[in-house]
């Protein structure tokens, strides 16, 4: 658990910060007022696919192409990679064959896209409907490592909300205000 947490804070700093707010806020409630750690876990799922939903559809469809500067992924390449990555880490949770998040990388059109990201969520909502806390706590595999399963999938929400604020910028280049502004 210790080393769990030690390769959290290195390597997913945010997801780190995150967790340990959330676990001292928890803490700060009497017992019966807290939820288990499976509810936590579908009601952030939930969260994050109201956001990124929001923000994919907020886009036009002849702006899915747009790059702030020619280095950098595109606004359909961001939320491709969110589906792409979520879906296999979310598949890692479930204990399923791990698909390679590049068959997302194909996807240009904002159509097939957006619907990449709705079966994303629907996928990783699937996978948390009969989760509890046992199988929360419990570890899959990941990048070859035991990793809790509640951690993969707070990993999931966190890399979600790193793109949701790269994608925020996008819309605010484009005279767009982000459904959260709105």
């Amino acid at each position: 658990m210790i080393q769990t947490i030690i390769q959290t804070m290195i390597h997913r700093p945010s997801v780190f910060a995150f967790l340990l707010t959330s676990f001292l806020l928890a803490g700060s409630q009497p017992l019966s007022a807290q939820n288990s750690v499976a509810d936590e876990l579908r009601r952030e799922w939930a969260n994050s696919r109201r956001q990124m939903v929001a923000i994919a559809e907020a886009m036009p469809a002849d702006k899915y192409g747009y790059k702030p500067t020619p280095e950098v992924r595109s606004f359909g390449e961001i939320i491709a990679h969110v589906a792409g990555e979520g879906r296999m880490e979310m598949e890692a949770v479930a204990g399923a064959p791990l698909g390679s998040s590049e068959r997302y990388e194909s996807l240009r059109d904002r159509t097939e896209i957006v619907r990449a990201l709705a079966e994303f969520f629907d996928y990783g909502a699937t996978v948390l409907a009969n989760m509890n806390d046992q199988q929360a706590l419990g570890s899959a595999t990941l990048r070859q490592r035991q990793t809790p399963r509640w951690v993969i999938v707070m990993g999931v929400i966190g890399h979600n909300k790193e793109h949701y604020g790269n994608l925020v910028t996008y819309l605010r280049l484009n005279n767009i205000t982000p459904p959260a502004s709105q």
